[in-house]
């Protein structure tokens, strides 16, 4: 199937659109997210809330471009998790409040 005709699927909100860009780029888009299904999913459910009112002119670079962004997410939140997420905020805000004290 003809991207064009894969984009008109998404603008008539076929669903049959997903199984197509699966079938066109699953193997392309589970390489750029490192074989992650759970990211390759996201990237359809993204692409199926964009389109419409955006009809993209190459649909390989612009389902690429979302996988990209997703995985850079998902890599950025494990980092925030090892680290103890919201704790390093806190540990700061607690900082703050000892400098506080000690300068009245």
């Amino acid at each position: 199937m003809e991207d064009r005709d894969i984009v008109t699927l998404y603008w008539q909100r076929d669903q049959e659109a997903i199984r197509q860009t699966d079938r066109q780029y699953g193997r392309y888009l589970s390489s750029i997210a490192f074989h992650s299904r759970e990211t390759v999913n996201d990237t359809y459910l993204r692409a199926w809330d964009s389109m419409p009112p955006h009809r993209p002119q190459v649909l390989a670079t612009y389902l690429g471009r979302i996988t990209r962004q997703l995985s850079i997410d998902r890599w950025r939140a494990r980092g925030r998790a090892k680290r103890g997420g919201s704790q390093y905020a806190l540990s700061l805000e607690e900082l703050g409040d000892c400098g506080a004290g000690a300068a009245t």
